[in-house]
């Protein structure tokens, strides 16, 4: 019998409203295992400005695998106004997170999560970020997640060897393609703009973050400092 984790996103709207979000996810590699929905809007489909850079082939996915998740997220959330301010409680087996956040931080939040967990072949490399979900992160910590997620690959999954941050910023440039595009879909999907600028925020990351290693880096390395010297023997 498969376990899942669980995920759930609550928002109160500015009308007093509440809506809640529950994502399932396969315990094992952390798959999105909610149900797709029935009937998916026609912005879905894989072929409706799909991803310049998508290697998906429509006869075997015929919508957009994070786009099928997200219709349910943007069609319920397209009242709002991206900086309608919202109260966000997200709730995992770990912990209770609660913020008071703008529409498209709360909206960013969650989309970033679909995005990683579903078969999207770029974003799915996030997907160990995704397991140890932090919602609204800073710039600093999102870099150091990355930083580690990339390097503990190299280690346990054969990914390529090679010194440096490369790859990692080989890969934050797709992404930047995918969010660009993704973006260009959901215009189509609602006259808002809370969820065009959630994927906007996600890409300031993909963005940024290659940019921002090298300073990243020289702010972190004094917290290494007692991994210099050897470890004491024990008494």
């Amino acid at each position: 019998m498969t376990e899942f984790q669980h995920i759930r996103y609550r928002i109160e709207l500015p009308n007093g409203s509440q809506e809640v979000f529950d994502f399932q996810f396969d315990d094992r590699d952390f798959r999105l295992r909610n149900a797709p929905p029935a009937e998916p809007p026609f912005w879905t489909q894989l072929e409706f400005n799909q991803c310049a850079n998508c290697p998906l082939d429509p006869r075997d996915h015929p919508h957009c695998p994070p786009a099928l998740h997200m219709a349910d997220t943007v069609e319920r959330l397209a009242a709002l106004v991206s900086f309608d301010i919202v109260s966000v409680t997200v709730t995992s087996l770990e912990r209770t997170i609660h913020a008071e956040v703008s529409a498209q931080q709360a909206m960013s939040s969650i989309l970033g999560l679909i995005m990683a967990t579903t078969e999207c072949p770029w974003t799915a490399l996030l997907r160990p970020m995704a397991r140890f979900h932090l919602p609204f992160a800073t710039e600093m910590e999102t870099v150091y997640r990355s930083l580690t997620m990339y390097l503990l690959a190299k280690e346990v999954a054969d990914a390529p060897a090679q010194t440096g941050f490369e790859s990692l910023e080989s890969l934050y440039e797709k992404l930047h393609v995918v969010n660009r595009d993704m973006s260009r879909r959901l215009g189509a999907a609602t006259r808002s703009d809370p969820a065009r600028n959630a994927l906007a925020l996600l890409d300031s990351y993909s963005t940024l973050l290659p940019a921002a290693i090298e300073g990243s880096l020289a702010e972190l390395r004094p917290l290494f400092d007692s991994w210099k010297t050897p470890l004491p023997k024990p008494i």
